[in-house]
């Protein structure tokens, strides 16, 4: 499921059972990106913040940080998303 399939879902659910609004997503990047260049970790977040949406989203690492990850790929992550604009 991509995440704007996801929102859809997520919305028709919602309405179902007679819930306003669209309800939050979670958008995981692969931790194993974190270990590619700058572009290519951009590229990933980017991508999943524009399907996410403004509102409603928590950005994370699909099943936490790796401990070989460099802790400047990590912050560049971190940077990124909290530099994105819509």
């Amino acid at each position: 499921v991509d995440m704007a399939e996801g929102r859809d879902r997520i919305e028709a659910g919602r309405s179902k059972v007679g819930l306003p609004g669209r309800g939050g997503v979670q958008g995981n990047l692969d931790p194993a990106i974190l270990f590619a260049d700058d572009n290519t970790i951009k590229e990933q977040a980017h991508d999943i913040l524009r399907k996410a949406g403004p509102t409603g989203h928590v950005m994370n690492l699909g099943h936490g940080i790796e401990a070989a990850t460099s802790e400047e790929k990590a912050d560049f992550f971190v940077k990124t998303v909290q530099a994105f604009r819509h």
